[in-house]
């Protein structure tokens, strides 16, 4: 056995510390679960220097609820590109060569397709599935262990697509150093409030864009209908309009808070976008 002040799990959505819990006579924390049903196969292919112009990374985005395929292609090191076809309720990319070519070419726009068709393939398709968002609510509890914490996707874990998860991690370090430097005391109450607030917005962002699909069950207020139609008309926006669709890409990442995407400048580019006539 290794004795220490704090111990963090940190080993993942299938993490067994509720078990762990009641084992040892604490309650469970309550659970939020939103079942997606994602799957992704990706690979990396050869890259040209004259592929997507010089563009060094692409997205195609589907248009919910019509459309369940995504793609996205990035530049990495070695001259090579790695790319991702993922498909949403249980809607998963095939992982044989045709299949897997075919996922790419039936993508919502071609521009991918367009340059893999030809490229070299690097590596053997490699396929992921995610079944749900999960979020285990440890700021409710009003008992918990001294000297144990919960951390990243243990505490909580998103639809991968959005690239939120590591992010998340990384703020809740930064708000678990500053903890320590206040002390043990009630430090585990301190730290979950924390990282509530902080899964707050990138929870809200996720769950959100899942729900844009009918068959995603989970409750819908109509603050979250609103939002959701708007961020269609933003996403329809973000195809001709790079400051839209900087702006959105910074809500996403979590460098600004989503109320920034209804700033008057954003906002009156959304609405100018979506009167214009879409290609």
């Amino acid at each position: 056995n290794l004795e220490a002040d704090l111990v963090v799990d940190a080993s993942g959505r299938g993490s067994q510390t509720p078990k762990w819990l009641e084992v040892l006579g604490y309650a469970k924390p309550p659970e939020t679960i939103v079942k997606i049903n994602v799957g992704y196969a990706s690979r990396t292919y050869q890259r040209q220097p004259n592929d997507f112009d010089g563009v060094l990374a692409v997205f195609v985005m589907a248009k919910a609820p019509l459309q369940k395929h995504n793609g996205a292609i990035f530049a990495i090191e070695g001259n090579r590109w790695i790319l991702t076809v993922g498909g949403i309720l249980g809607d998963y990319p095939a992982s044989d060569e045709v299949g897997f070519l075919e996922a790419i070419k039936n993508l919502p726009a071609p521009d991918i397709y367009n340059v893999v068709k030809n490229a070299e393939p690097l590596s053997e398709i490699v396929t992921f599935k995610y079944p749900q968002n999960q979020r285990r609510h440890f700021e409710r509890l009003e008992r918990f262990p001294q000297g144990f914490l919960v951390f990243g996707d243990a505490l909580c874990s998103f639809n991968p697509i959005y690239g939120q998860g590591m992010t998340v991690s990384a703020l809740e370090a930064l708000a678990l150093r500053e903890e320590l430097r206040a002390g043990f005391m009630k430090l585990s109450k301190r730290f979950f409030a924390r990282a509530a607030t902080i899964i707050e917005t990138p929870w809200t962002i996720a769950v959100g864009e899942d729900l844009r699909y009918p068959e995603v069950e989970s409750p819908r207020t109509p603050s979250v209908n609103f939002i959701n139609w708007y961020i269609g008309k933003v996403h329809l926006a973000s195809r001709t309009d790079n400051v839209v669709c900087n702006a959105f890409h910074k809500v996403t990442n979590l460098l600004e808070a989503p109320p920034s995407l209804f700033a008057p400048r954003i906002l009156a580019r959304v609405i100018g976008a979506n009167l214009k006539p879409q290609p």
